[in-house]
């Protein structure tokens, strides 16, 4: 069983030692040899920073030589954005994500590009979904982007909080819906495995016996494409 104050503490040790997004920018002009490929941004000044993911032989190095630009400080989502979150969906948010937004920063921080900022939340909530996802939808709310439309949901109409995810790329045209599936996850769980590094990006898979569209398992992560 996991102990959501454990794991609230976890991310907030992250959060408080300014850690707390997978994906870090360079500092300006470090570490910027395009011809050994990676990702890379430019600082305001026009110079490369370099992109590093967690948990990349690339990332563990930057980190011990102190190349990571410094990230902003979050501010806490206010009791009236939660509650308007909340009221929109019909459900409350688990507890543990809840007390994120309240006393960590609202959106900004966690696994992939971070939880997303209320306000992006309630905007996601509002589009238009498939007819054989609007059931399911309806109490799924939004946790992060890992790039190429790939995206994280709680079930907030679950009482474990499942976890769900969509990953667009490789569904057949003609059956799409297939890219929201389970991950057999509950949120605590979820999050607890991004403090402990263990976490993965979601990933579809049609299985190669069955012919079934479903998530990856966890022994199957270790062949999925990097995050985006």
């Amino acid at each position: 069983m996991i102990n959501d104050d454990l794991v609230f503490e976890a991310v907030r040790a992250r959060v408080e030692a300014g850690d707390y997004l997978d994906e870090r920018v360079g500092l300006p002009g470090v570490d910027v040899d395009t011809e050994e490929g990676g990702a890379f941004t430019h600082a305001p000044d026009g110079r490369l920073q370099r992109l590093y993911w967690r948990g990349t032989p690339e990332h563990r190095a930057a980190q011990a030589a102190g190349w990571f630009a410094p990230l902003p400080p979050l501010q806490p989502a206010s009791v009236a954005a939660v509650n308007e979150c909340e009221a929109l969906l019909g459900h409350p948010m688990p507890p543990l994500l809840r007390r994120c937004y309240l006393e960590l920063g609202d959106g900004g921080f966690g696994p992939a590009h971070g939880f997303e900022p209320l306000q992006g939340v309630l905007s996601d909530h509002q589009q238009d979904w498939p007819e054989p996802w609007r059931a399911r939808g309806e109490s799924l709310l939004l946790l992060c982007h890992w790039g190429c439309g790939i995206a994280s949901y709680v079930d907030c109409g679950d009482p474990s909080a499942a976890i769900w995810a969509i990953d667009p790329n490789p569904a057949p045209s003609d059956n799409f819906h297939v890219s929201l599936f389970p991950q057999h996850l509950s949120f605590a769980e979820w999050l607890h495995r991004w403090t402990e590094g263990t976490l993965r990006q979601p990933w579809l898979l049609q299985d190669a016996k069955t012919g079934e569209w479903r998530g990856a398992t966890d022994a199957e992560t270790g062949a999925a494409p990097e995050p985006a």
